[in-house]
């Protein structure tokens, strides 16, 4: 008893020390509703701001747990959810009173001896409008607790304060807390104070403007198991104005040209001994092949380019100084170089350009004349190259003189349209020539029935060359070009053998049949091609689809879970990073659904999981748990559950989720990766992974590697964990790969060396690019009706809902990927089961190509099995000679016997350093025999030449396949991954 009583008496005392820290009982004005935010902030990872006031501002590094910034000003907030810019990421911006390394600041000191303890940021708390920080100092198996509470101190006209209350708690016996601390703004030793031991260990008096200022540096010891109060007073104005970046950079260039002898040969404007900055960036393209050469000849000399007068060799200048240097001379051109490339990719004809609508109707001629036959079909939606049917009318036909047009000079033509120039190129005499196809978005280029030019996918103006020897006479050509929406633009150019430039291929050149003339007509039917090699544009029949969310709520879904209670939790990829729960998502009126947010401040939550009533938050570089400690409803503990992963300030760096299994939650870390595409090199080491994380503890390990930009984990099929992962470098096509331990998904960008020799874990399914694929998100699993054990993922670009059915050979899943359902509104990013058994869909959009096309940006919807039976494909098995594909409805008598009843293709991927990549080794499958099962619910298709390693393509015969009740298919394609022909009991298993 008496044992209890102690620990009693020792528990009371903790709980008061801390409950002394606790703010005290008053309400504080904040200059915003979201008032404490986490970010990356001025290059750093790890960020968090508190807006305590209009005049003050601080940020803290939540790596480790110290002040890096004190200011008056407020946050840039830029970067894909904040301004929809991609690379971007917060600046602070105003005029700083503290800036302090990043660094651990935390001492411990035992003795004459200082230690550097391992320091643990956990989490906030937001008690009575005030932010309690807290961190664990690690000693001899032992956590040291600290809270922190910083505040705004109104002081007069000309000072603005700052107290920072700590609170310490299990401080062993000869064991002392300390602070790092620096001290500027200040102008006597009176403007600080604390109730602490303050030594300053370093003391500097500067002058700005005549006004003294002190600037101090020391470490501040906390009182032991209690409270400490530290206070500065700082000047209202601060001592310098803090420069923009671009400012700062340009500051720093010149002081590098300063320190060098640079300013004595040259001036930026004006040649002096030698040529100035501006005639150089005007000289040399900003590439980094001539940024590597310049550098070379600034650090070794040289003489010849601007006449005889030698540069002076600069040994003693450090390279990266060099780079910095030469980086911002090539930059002062810049936006004469960028409109000088637009320029050249699309050149100034010598000639008019001209076209001719044309009445087929109306036209007595026939045979050959000049110029090219155009024709242009419009559709709901484009997805990428396509074969137009012969009988299909377009909604413009006319004739050019040349191919050469951009923006308006499509007249009515704007967006998801599809053109097709052909003719024939006519030369007097045989010439080697360059030709140049240009456009945006995609297009490609047939001469003689053979493409020599694919310049395909959703992009902006970019050009693609082929060199080809044409012979004398006439050669017949084709030119498809597809648009999207935005810009658009195509042009087709040349550059014989001798000249410098590319130019528009000139009228003379050109000849066409009238009979490539067209009967034009009004937009067909949308529905006639929908789910055959196009996108569907509806609900899936046996699923109907209700709104989950009332008209003024309009979430970036980045995660969703339900509650035991049957309440939606979802986090927004937006600004506010927040979180908000939704009461009566299952009600037949979406407007009577309450929506509630409970937090905010997350750095780009992507990931949500509910685990015995607890609300977890994957954020940016964070895994968070959330608590409501007094009732109302509102989270007031943000707890760090881990943040044990490596992290850079690149705005590509994920963390996507979330699932839970046993006592550990799943992610995956993205790759950094630079606007535009390219990987950055080199990687954090920690970056495309699979991490498990200790519900306990937060220990982390990482279970797989070889990801880029897995954007989703879900259970799937057998209760087991599927991601889904984008294209990109290493990455031909997207995929969905079996969450295994030790695997490798094949990506090198991270550890080049590291993996070479790596035996790559093969996808359970390829996602051909802008086929049934373009940026995969969550899968998860799919079992109703004649649906089970199936999976789903979403799909962010491509749209709508993919389904997936999957079986394994030699222990390995392989699969089958078919097109699922379309009028979703919004590209769905997370999918989630609810406790009324419908699917829970999230929407979410960016500009660029983050988005689905002609989608809103937001959306929440939910879908549910009907019972009706849809006419389609519900599952593709790999035999050993061929495939087995069968059905939701039998057969309609007759049908499916044919060969003509059936396309077969296959190709191969091969993953390189380039950006995506095409298919390899496309062939057709000859279809050598047909046997259709006695229920007819079932065809096997015997192929010749099928190889494993392959993707085989199956497409049906849409006006020749029906079921018994004479219905339609709902869609005519398979993408089936071959990784493994089986063999043996496998087949017999089957």
């Amino acid at each position: 008893m008496k044992h209890l009583s102690a620990i009693a008496m020792l528990l009371g005392i903790f709980v008061g020390l801390f409950s002394s820290c606790e703010p005290p009982q008053r309400h504080v004005e904040r200059p915003r509703d979201t008032w404490v935010l986490r970010s990356v902030l001025d290059q750093n990872p790890r960020m968090m701001s508190i807006a305590l006031h209009d005049n003050l501002w601080l940020a803290y590094s939540t790596q480790f747990g110290g002040l890096y910034k004190v200011w008056d000003g407020s946050v840039n907030f830029e970067g894909a959810v904040y301004t929809t810019a991609h690379g971007p990421q917060p600046t602070s911006s105003g005029a700083p009173f503290l800036i302090q390394t990043v660094e651990n600041p935390w001492r411990l000191i035992v003795g004459d001896e200082t230690i550097t303890p391992e320091v643990q940021y956990r989490g906030h708390t937001i008690q009575n409008n005030q932010v309690i920080l807290n961190y664990e100092l690690a000693y001899k198996g032992q956590k040291i607790e600290v809270r922190e509470t910083p505040e705004y101190l109104p002081i007069g006209a000309v000072k603005t304060g700052l107290e920072r209350k700590f609170m310490t708690a299990n401080v062993p016996e000869g064991v002392e807390v300390a602070l790092k601390v620096k001290l500027t703004s200040v102008q006597t030793e009176g403007d600080y104070s604390t109730d602490g031991q303050l030594a300053f260990n370093e003391s500097n008096k500067v002058e700005v403007e005549g006004i003294p200022f002190l600037e101090m540096s020391g470490l501040l010891k906390l009182n032991k198991n209690g409270e400490t109060t530290y206070t500065a007073r700082f000047t209202k104005r601060p001592i310098k104005a803090q420069l923009p970046e671009t400012a700062n950079a340009k500051k720093e260039v010149e002081t590098l040209f300063a320190q060098s002898d640079c300013n004595t040969c040259h001036n930026e404007k004006v040649k002096t001994v030698g040529p100035s900055y501006i005639d150089i960036a005007k000289k040399y393209p900003n590439s980094e092949d001539k940024l590597q050469e310049l550098i070379e000849k600034v650090l070794e000399g040289g003489s010849g380019n601007w006449g005889q007068v030698p540069m002076t060799p600069h040994p003693d200048l450090a390279k990266e100084d060099a780079a910095k240097m030469v980086s911002y001379i090539l930059s002062l051109d810049a936006d004469e170089e960028q409109e000088a490339a637009v320029n050249n990719l699309m050149p100034a004809p010598d000639f008019k350009l001209s076209f001719q609508k044309m009445d087929k109707k109306s036209m007595t001629e026939a045979g050959e004349q000049p110029g090219i036959a155009i024709n242009a079909y419009v559709f709901p939606s484009i997805a990428g190259f396509m074969e137009i049917p012969e009988d299909m009318k377009p909604v413009v036909s006319g004739t050019a003189n040349a191919l050469h047009a951009e923006d308006s000079d499509f007249g009515e033509l704007s967006v998801n349209f599809y053109m097709e120039a052909t003719g024939f190129l006519n030369l007097e005499e045989d010439r080697k020539v360059v030709l140049r196809l240009v456009s945006d978005d995609g297009s490609r280029m047939f001469i003689n029935g053979n493409k020599i030019i694919h310049n395909g996918g959703f992009h902006a103006l970019a050009p693609k060359e082929a060199e080809i020897t044409l012979k004398k006479g006439r050669h017949p050509f084709k030119v498809e070009y597809y648009q999207g929406g935005g810009g658009k633009a195509v042009s087709l150019q040349w550059k014989p053998y001798g000249e410098d430039e590319f130019s528009v291929v000139p009228p003379e050149l050109f000849t066409y049949n009238l009979e490539d003339i067209k009967e034009t007509k009004a937009l067909p039917d949308p529905n006639v091609l929908a789910g055959d090699t196009k996108p569907l544009l509806a609900v899936h029949p046996s699923f109907d689809l209700a709104q989950a969310r009332p008209e003024s709520f309009q979430p970036k879904v980045g995660g969703m879970d339900f509650l035991p209670d049957g309440r939606l939790v979802v986090s927004t990829w937006d600004s506010l990073g927040a979180i908000y729960v939704l009461e009566g998502v299952q009600a037949d009126n979406p407007e009577a659904i309450k929506v509630t947010q409970v937090a905010a401040g997350f750095a780009e939550p992507l990931g949500v999981k509910v685990v015995e009533g607890d609300i977890y938050i994957l954020q940016k570089q964070e895994l968070t748990r959330l608590r409501d400690l007094n009732g109302d409803g509102i989270m007031d503990e943000y707890y760090t559950v881990s943040n044990d992963w490596k992290v850079s300030a690149n705005f590509h760096e994920f963390a996507f989720g979330l699932e839970y299994k046993d006592g550990y939650f799943y992610a995956t870390l993205a790759t950094a990766i630079q606007p535009g595409g390219a990987s950055t090199n080199p990687q954090i080491p920690d970056r495309g992974k699979v991490v498990k994380i200790s519900i306990e503890d937060g220990s982390t390990e990482f279970i797989a590697q070889g990801l880029r930009t897995p954007n989703g984990i879900g259970v799937g099929v057998d209760g087991e964990m599927f991601i889904a992962d984008n294209q990109g470098d290493w990455l031909p096509a997207s995929k969905i790969v079996h969450v295994q331990k030790g695997a490798w998904y094949g990506s090198r960008s991270v550890d080049f060396e590291g993996t070479e020799g790596l035996e790559e874990t093969r996808p359970v399914v390829w996602l051909p690019q802008d086929e049934i694929g373009n940026s995969p998100s969550e899968p998860i699993y799919l079992n109703v009706g004649p649906y089970q054990n199936q999976m789903l993922h979403g799909e962010v670009t491509h749209g709508g809902l993919k389904r997936v059915f999957t079986e394994k050979i030699n222990g390995q899943y392989q699969g089958v990927v078919f097109r699922f359902t379309q009028g979703i509104e919004a590209g769905v990013n997370r999918v989630v089961w609810g406790p009324d058994d419908a699917l829970y869909i999230g929407g979410i959009g960016n500009p660029g190509n983050w988005g689905h096309f002609g989608g809103k940006r937001y959306g929440l919807q939910r879908m549910k099995f009907n019972g009706k039976s849809t006419f389609e494909m519900l599952a593709v098995r790999a035999q050993a000679d061929g495939v087995e594909i069968e059905f939701t409805e039998p057969l309609k008598e007759g049908v499916g016997e044919q060969a003509s009843d059936y396309a077969v293709n296959q190709w191969y991927y091969l993953p390189t350093e380039n950006y995506g990549g095409p298919k390899l080794d496309e062939k057709v499958l000859n279809i050598s025999d047909i046997q259709v099962s006695e229920d007819r619910k079932k065809v096997k298709l015997q192929l010749q030449g099928m190889e494993s390693g392959h993707v085989v393509y199956i497409r049906l015969n849409k006006a020749t396949v029906k079921s018994a009740k004479d219905q339609t298919l709902w869609t005519t394609e398979a993408w089936y991954t071959m990784n493994r022909i089986p063999q043996g009991e496998e087949v017999a298993r089957q």
